[in-house]
């Protein structure tokens, strides 16, 4: 069929083109909407500002040119025939809302809290001395191995069979400081050791064996550990780093440890208790440092079976007598594995014992503190990571605005309730009269 002017009819719609259609009409407004506010909005305000400015400068060029600027006030009377001024209509409301600026959150987590604390006073990985809090110098020698954090290839380890959920206990959800066991004192300060260097950390609830004394749970999960980390730093609970600042990529550097060496182990005291069938005094597997080889893997394989007596007969005497697996260690492994660079001896005075047992065999932990003397001083040596760094920097905050916090009234007396400023001559008498009624700081 054609139309009146000769053009032929266009196609009835069908229900779906008529659908089409309305969709199209409705869905056109709302993209051209999403367009401006995703990508136009900006643009456009640009462009609103340009505009902005045009009207204005040509505002102020007809006053300049008019009698009225010079002779009258810029009017305030609203304008007529309710005109809404230029500048209000190009400043109404942006029909895309645009987002408030918040301000930034301070982050007061405690992960927060301990960077603030410790990180201004890391010590250098490769610095090549570290002062100790007594004043000793301990030095580098040679060149050291690393130069860069290790962050995640390290793993801080704690290894424990018990439940650990009574009061006080690390598993307690209540743990209060005036409640706290000693032993939960040590494992919150491997974990914060670890926070303070970007270290991995796991605390590892291992099964009991059923034959075997508990502390021999430790070995194979060592074992199991050395798969996931290239070192990993083992702790007895009542084994703490005394200085957290101290990063332990320098103390590898201070103890030589080198790309072959297996494990590092502090020897004991020199007390008859702890020596071996051939002599020689045992290493403390209190604190153990290992390297992931596959020579490692095959040393605590051997040593977790060693009271198997496959491989060491006789060792299955120390499942239950003491010193158990470090007994074994002492006794069977450590001649086995015996090439120069593969089990590194730490010093006692370095990296076993505590102040408190300097009298047995100048153990006094300089680095690393064990607390095998009185496990009663972990509390203490908790608190000693903590306000070693704290109160210096309290001190200093106290110090710093010293013209505000401190009023000096030195210069005056005390006459009955008055103070009263002091003529010439009377400050020296009153210092020496003063000075009979002073009591020390014990009181």
């Amino acid at each position: 069929m054609a139309a009146p002017n000769g053009h032929p009819s266009p196609a009835p719609l069908t229900p779906q083109g008529r659908w089409r259609r309305m969709l199209s009409i409705t869905m056109l407004p709302m993209l051209l909407m999403l367009v401006y506010c995703t990508y136009g909005s900006n643009l456009f305000v640009q462009g609103m500002d340009t505009v902005r400015s045009q009207h204005h400068q040509q505002q102020q060029e007809a006053q300049l040119a008019s009698p009225a600027h010079i002779s009258s006030p810029p009017s305030s009377q609203a304008p007529q025939n309710g005109s809404q001024p230029a500048a209000e209509a190009l400043s109404s409301p942006s029909p895309c809302p645009m987002p408030e600026e918040k301000e930034p959150v301070e982050d007061l987590s405690m992960a927060a809290v301990l960077e603030a604390l410790y990180k201004p006073l890391l010590h250098p990985i490769d610095a090549r001395n570290f002062t100790d809090e007594d004043g000793g110098i301990h030095f580098l020698s040679g060149t050291p191995r690393f130069t860069e954090k290790l962050g995640k290839k390290v793993l801080i380890l704690d290894i424990d069979s018990r439940p650990l959920s009574d009061k006080g206990q690390i598993m307690d959800p209540e743990l209060r400081w005036n409640t706290i066991r000693p032993l939960s004192a040590g494992m919150l300060s491997h974990y914060m050791y670890a926070q303070v260097h970007g270290y991995d950390y796991k605390f590892m609830r291992a099964p009991d064996y059923k034959d075997r004394w508990g502390t021999w749970v430790k070995v194979p999960l060592m074992k199991e550990a050395l798969k996931t980390h290239d070192y990993i730093v083992f702790m007895d609970s009542d084994v703490m780093f005394h200085y957290p600042h101290l990063p332990l990529e320098w103390l590898l550097n201070y103890w030589h440890m080198t790309p072959e060496t297996l494990v590092m182990m502090s020897i004991d005291p020199d007390e008859p208790q702890n020596y071996d069938d051939k002599g020689n005094r045992y290493l403390n597997t209190g604190f153990v440092v290992a390297q992931q080889s596959e020579r490692t893997q095959e040393m605590f394989k051997h040593w977790a079976e060693c009271p198997s007596e496959t491989k060491y007969p006789g060792c299955g005497r120390w499942k239950k007598d003491w010193a158990h697996e470090q007994a074994a260690f002492g006794n069977y492994l450590r001649y086995d594995y015996d090439r120069p660079e593969d089990i590194k001896v730490l010093p006692c005075a370095e990296a076993n014992g505590a102040p408190e047992a300097i009298n047995r065999g100048g153990c006094k932990g300089v680095f690393v503190r064990h607390f095998w003397v009185d496990k009663g001083l972990l509390s203490k040596g908790l608190a000693d990571t903590v306000m070693q760094y704290f109160m210096p920097r309290l001190h200093k905050m106290w110090m710093d605005p010293a013209a505000e916090n401190i009023m000096d009234a030195k210069d005056h007396k005390l006459q009955g309730a008055e103070l009263m400023k002091m003529k010439p001559g009377e400050k020296e008498a009153m210092e020496e009269e003063a000075k009979q009624n002073q009591k020390d700081e014990g009181y």
